[in-house]
């Protein structure tokens, strides 16, 4: 049955495949968020408020088996919070604000004042995880308040005092939680993984194209040979150009999304469709058209990178198939720019820069690669 070596191969590439398809499923297996980043600010800076952090942060999971765990980081104040937020550092925070003790206290009196508590959601670094934060942090909030209606109720039981009718309805919901969204989604959910498909599959099949377009030129030489890569790199640039600030005028127009840095969006495009082609360029220029579907399955394994926060992916995704994908530099990048208003030059635009360098390494150093002797 397997002497035929076509039968071997189409065994192999059975394997091969059904291997690759299941690690492509890995992130979607494992949902639950794991070290989610969460700050939490004291600003009253009283026993009452230490005894709420300590309490709250003691609670590092939430769920059931396959349990949401949680990071707690103490910050300082609330503009040290919204400063790392706009570096999307956390996901949300829980503020105590100033006077919380001294407002809770009053409630035993007869001029109550609700004693506040912040909550802050960063939800462009992940609407999904966001929207969990978000559900969590309330709850907390909801369950100090509890702690401070006990802490009062039995205050009052002390000095033997009768509880008034308003105190009893204040004590219901002690605490005013008061939530701000920070770089919004709304309107705009998928505003910057948008360009991912377009700007890959765009790459892919220009560089295809250039491919083909390299058997019509001559190569007989050095110089014809540099002279012809400059060129390629010339048309490379040009196609980039069109399918940057083509791909996000069309975002504009049939999408809707108003980009506010048009310029920097449609330029970071740019230079991902650059560096894309001459990554592909350069492996199918050493491997030949054997390249396209590694990259065909590349945007496979990045496609959980658009609706997963990092904390949502498990340990072998991370480690093992991550580093192998530099679109994850367009998803970042643009997600910056779009919701952060971050600058075409940041960490994602070196790190492209490097992609393309190694990209145009592997196209010049083909120009040397030995050639099949013809008959």
């Amino acid at each position: 049955m397997f002497k035929n070596k076509f039968h071997i191969i189409s065994l192999i590439v059975a394997l091969v495949m059904g291997v690759l398809l299941i690690v492509a499923q890995i992130p979607s297996t494992q949902t639950a968020p794991k070290n989610l980043p969460i700050a939490i600010v004291d600003a009253d800076h009283s026993s009452t408020s230490a005894a709420i952090v300590k309490q709250l942060t003691s609670v590092t999971s939430t769920g059931g088996e396959n349990a949401t765990t949680i990071k707690w980081s103490k910050v300082d104040s609330k503009a040290a919070v919204k400063k790392a937020m706009d570096q999307q550092k956390y996901y949300g925070a829980l503020i105590i604000d100033a006077n919380f003790a001294e407002n809770a206290m009053s409630l035993a009196s007869g001029k109550p004042i609700n004693p506040s508590m912040n909550i802050i959601i960063n939800q462009a670094k992940n609407p999904t995880v966001a929207a969990a934060v978000q559900n969590v942090l309330t709850m907390m909030a909801n369950r100090a308040g509890q702690g401070v209606s006990t802490q009062v109720l039995t205050k009052l039981q002390t000095l033997n005092m009768p509880v008034p009718a308003t105190t009893a309805k204040t004590l219901l919901n002690p605490v005013e939680v008061k939530t701000e969204i920070v770089h919004n989604t709304t309107n705009k959910a998928t505003a910057s993984s948008s360009f991912f498909q377009p700007i890959w599959m765009g790459a892919l099949l220009g560089s295809l194209m250039m491919m083909y377009a390299q058997k019509s030129l001559d190569q007989s030489d050095a110089n014809k040979k540099w002279r012809n890569k400059v060129v390629e790199l010339a048309v490379v640039a040009v196609i980039a150009l069109i399918a940057g600030f083509g791909t996000t005028l069309a975002a504009h127009t049939i999408l809707g999304y108003d980009y506010g840095q048009f310029i920097e969006v449609a330029l970071f495009a740019s230079l991902a469709s650059f560096v894309f082609q001459l990554l592909m360029l350069g492996v199918q220029m050493w491997v030949g058209f054997i390249g396209l579907p590694v990259f065909a399955l590349l945007m496979l394994f990045a496609a959980p990178l658009m609706a997963l926060a990092p904390e949502m992916l498990t340990a072998f995704y991370t480690n093992w198939v991550m580093p192998w994908l530099p679109m994850r530099f367009l998803l970042d990048g643009m997600r910056s720019i779009v919701y952060y208003n971050g600058g075409l030059w940041n960490g994602n635009t070196q790190a492209l820069i490097w992609v393309g360098v190694i990209g145009l390494g592997l196209m010049i150093s083909s120009m040397y690669k030995p050639q099949k002797a013809s008959i």
